[in-house]
């Protein structure tokens, strides 16, 4: 930074004003650095002086050997040099950058009453060389000068040093801050620009300043915890990912305060034990800044100087600048980075809240919550939540990523804490807990129908991360509450207009008894369809419905319309099938009305005339398993029959129970295989046997296979008629 202090302008000002000065002195000035090297043009240019900056001579040598005695000099001083009663002026000064030393050399001066002594012995000696001869000359130029006299111009060339050192600390920092913008717009550009790490960042950003050792990050990990991110310097690679908490050495207390904190001079200070402890060694100086967003304080940027350095007050100021300029760089990456985090989240919650609308189905909703609320966690983790069933009297759970033991334990936890004591609760807010195991759970209620009705509860590693993933598991809680809310209507509503439904079809049926024995037995035939396994339950609701509205008259119908718009479709092709009985050519239905048309077949007539005939229309698998369907149906009614009169009443849930019992005996049914059986008797579908057990429907298809290879049997139905023979036997 030397030559650019000296710049071309520079040396123009000082130089003007040093000429100046020897106009209103009568001296000859030379403004030199340490080496007797002129840095401007000398003043005054007698021929002794010409021999004091020529490049060789021996009179230059001298004369700077003289010189070099008072190189530790603060203050301008009269100096003798040479010949006795002949003096200079030597005002020293330093560089902006405090790396050099200037000199301003001024002379000569002649004490009073010394003028005439130096001719004398001149006059009568030959030991002066050529450099003496010449320094004589300009001696008896110049006038004698009293004590007094001299101390003035001893201060002017003071004033003039002090005015040299002014012009060049305002270059140079003119220059500094010039320069240092540049470099500093030119870091931070690359490193958005190429996503350069905030490590060489701090590399590149120290080959600027002038005052650090080692540089660093300390990023909030949690409440009052930090964690050293990223750093750079020579002995820093121990600090990397070391923790410290808030108050804890110097960059703990620096993380209390909002402001930029100092430190000097703290080599024997115990608070430096932390940082000494890494590697970082003896240091000098720290400074810390807060780096901030709003309200939230990120992180703690640090710089370490391990020598004492001596640097301009204001170009340090700026230096601070640059560095909180480094920080709000480090911010704005931390707050980009969480904002696209934060959208990476939103795409698949924008995404999975569209399969929940259309899901209406609580058990479903419940996993869609479970697995997308730990897509939204980055750290990996696991989620469970907690539902109520209808009546309230136990709770439903869904989990991922948790042991049964504990996944039970917590949902009675949270139960008691959240289900009972508060029920009546509205909130939409959430909560974090630690369980006894010590994991730390984020909790977010479930809340619809006019009270809290599960808890949504995701495994953290850190309350930081909890900070920065609540607001969108909020937004999934908030949607599934909604959901769920709608869910419960649907419900409520299709339950209200069922037994609305019933009470027409009651008094409707009321003068028909034939009629409606008919649909009667059609309604039996379709519940215990679906414990056979040939539909849904769903399916066999939906089919109930049409049967009961098949009843009523048009009227009635059309005022139903709206409540029930897929069972009056069901019933108007159901009409179309029976307009094409009998005739030929090809015709298709949908599965519902092929199912209703047989159920309402076998219900008129007898079954086994029934059985003997085909309905055109109706696909001949599904005519078929429905006719196996009734003979094992048949079968079960005759062997309750066939039991003694004294027994008690045929109860099916108890011949259930007593045959699995026996099945499970008799073939060596493992626990699982157990549940599946029952599971199968009670007319579940493969899907809803996974959903009931927690396992995947491949599992329960070999779970089958099994059962069925042990019993000897091809198919449910064979399965499900063996159990009831063995349930009633």
């Amino acid at each position: 930074m030397i030559e650019k202090s000296w710049a071309m302008d520079v040396k123009k000002t000082v130089e003007e004003i040093q000429h100046t000065y020897a106009e209103f002195t009568n001296l000859s000035i030379l403004i030199v650095d340490s080496e007797g090297r002129p840095l401007v043009k000398p003043s005054a240019y007698h021929p002794f002086f010409k021999k004091l900056v020529e490049a060789n001579g021996e009179t230059r040598e001298r004369f700077w050997q003289e010189v070099r005695h008072y190189a530790g000099l603060t203050r301008p001083a009269l100096c003798d040099l040479w010949l006795p009663g002949v003096k200079f002026i030597i005002a020293p000064f330093r560089s902006p950058a405090g790396d050099a030393v200037y000199y301003v050399l001024a002379g000569v001066l002649i004490q009073s009453g010394t003028k005439d002594l130096l001719e004398e012995e001149v006059a009568g000696s030959g030991l002066y060389d050529e450099g003496h001869k010449l320094l004589l000359d300009l001696v008896l130029e110049a006038e004698e000068l009293s004590s007094e006299e001299a101390e003035v111009w001893r201060e002017k060339i003071g004033k003039l040093a002090e005015t040299a050192e002014r012009i060049l600390r305002s270059a140079y920092r003119e220059t500094y801050v010039r320069d240092r913008i540049a470099d500093l717009r030119g870091i931070l550009s690359t490193a958005r620009k190429d996503r350069i790490s905030v490590s060489d960042t701090f590399e590149q950003f120290m080959t600027l300043s002038s005052a650090a050792d080692v540089m660093g990050y300390a990023q909030k990990i949690g409440p009052g915890e930090y964690r050293i991110a990223q750093v750079a310097g020579e002995g820093a690679s121990g600090l990397q990912d070391a923790e410290f908490r808030e108050g804890e050495g110097f960059l703990g207390q620096a993380a209390l305060s909002d402001n930029p904190m100092q430190w000097t001079d703290i080599q024997r200070d115990p608070r430096a034990l932390f940082l000494k402890q890494r590697g970082v060694g003896e240091f000098y100086g720290l400074r810390c800044f807060p780096v901030r967003v709003g309200g939230e304080q990120l992180g703690i940027l640090f710089i370490v100087s391990k020598t004492k350095v001596q640097v301009d007050s204001l170009l340090r100021e700026f230096e601070d600048t640059l560095i909180v300029l480094v920080g709000e760089y480090i911010a704005s990456g931390t707050i980009e980075a969480r904002m696209e985090r934060q959208i990476q989240r939103l795409r698949p919650l924008m995404e999975v809240t569209r399969f929940m609308i259309s899901a209406q189905n609580t058990q479903r909703i419940m996993f869609m919550l479970v697995d997308m609320s730990l897509s939204l966690v980055w750290n990996p983790s696991s989620a469970i939540i907690v539902h109520e069933n209808a009546n309230g009297q136990k709770v439903q759970i869904v989990s991922r990523g948790i042991a049964n033991d504990f996944a039970e334990q917590y949902a009675r936890d949270v139960a008691k804490r959240i289900l009972r004591e508060n029920p009546s609760s509205h909130s939409l807010g959430f909560e974090l807990s630690q369980t006894e195991e010590g994991q730390l759970m984020i909790e977010y209620p479930i809340v619809y129908a006019g009270k809290t009705r599960g808890v949504l509860a995701v495994s953290l590693s850190s309350e930081q991360e909890a900070e920065e993933c609540r607001e969108v598991l909020l937004a999934l809680a908030t949607m599934g509450s909604i959901i769920l809310q709608s869910v419960h209507d649907q419900q409520q509503l299709s339950l209200q207009n069922e037994r609305f439904l019933r009470l027409m079809y009651s008094s409707a049926k009321a003068g028909e008894d034939d009629q409606g024995k008919k649909t009667d037995l059609s309604l039996r035939l379709l519940d215990e369809y679906a414990r056979y396994g040939g539909i849904t339950n769903e399916e066999a609701s939906l089919l109930q419905r049409s049967a009961m509205l098949s009843v009523l008259d048009d009227a009635a119908k059309r005022e139903l319309g709206e409540a029930f718009a897929d069972e009056l479709a069901v019933l108007k092709e159901h009409r179309a099938m029976l307009d094409t009985e009998g005739q030929t050519g090809t015709f298709s239905y949908s599965r519902y009305t092929q199912i209703l048309r047989t159920v309402l077949y076998f219900a008129e007539l007898d079954e086994e005339t029934a059985g003997r005939l085909h309905l055109t229309g109706v696909s001949p698998e599904l005519f078929n398993h429905f006719r196996k369907f009734m003979a094992v149906r048949h079968t079960v009614q005759s062997e309750v029959v066939l039991s003694d009169g004294s027994t008690a009443a045929f109860n099916p849930a108890e011949a259930e129970e007593r045959g699995i019992d026996a099945i499970v005996k008799e073939f060596g049914l493992s626990k699982r295989e157990k549940e599946v059986l029952e599971l199968v008797v009670r007319a579940s579908s493969n899907k809803d046997i996974a959903a009931k057990l927690f396992i995947s429907e491949h599992t329960v298809k070999n779970h089958l296979t099994n059962i069925f290879n042990k019993m000897s049997v091809s198919d449910r139905a064979q399965a499900i008629a063996r159990v009831f023979n063995r349930g009633i036997g």
